[in-house]
């Protein structure tokens, strides 16, 4: 087994950087909600207030995991019936393109005689 290439090696330090980037970004935006959120209950003590932002965050981030999840399982779902449609096209046009040069060369031998 092969190590990966250089530019494998960059590509996937890309994409965890731009998922780390990603879920950070989720954070800070549940967090923001939690606190416009408890901005609108002015009668909460502070311990309150921070018991709350914190509830509210981690059920947001928790939503955030489902649906992330949820879209990442149908992106693999659509990758598999894609490639399955894509290797079903490709044996078509190979068999289609066969066919015809056969028919070509039928007709042509057809034709000399």
């Amino acid at each position: 087994m092969s190590s990966p290439s250089p530019s494998e090696g960059v590509r996937d330090g890309l994409r965890r950087l731009d998922g780390y980037l990603y879920w950070q970004a989720e954070l800070a935006e549940a967090r923001s909600e939690a606190t416009a959120f408890c901005e609108t209950l002015p009668w909460l003590t502070t311990a309150e207030r921070r018991e709350l932002e914190e509830q509210y965050t981690r059920a947001r981030v928790e939503m955030s995991k489902a649906v992330t999840r949820r879209i990442a399982n149908r992106c693999v779902e659509l990758r598999m019936e894609y490639e399955t449609r894509y290797r079903n096209l490709r044996r078509r046009t190979i068999a289609l393109s066969l066919a015809g040069c056969c028919l070509l060369l039928t007709v042509g031998e057809l034709l000399r005689r």
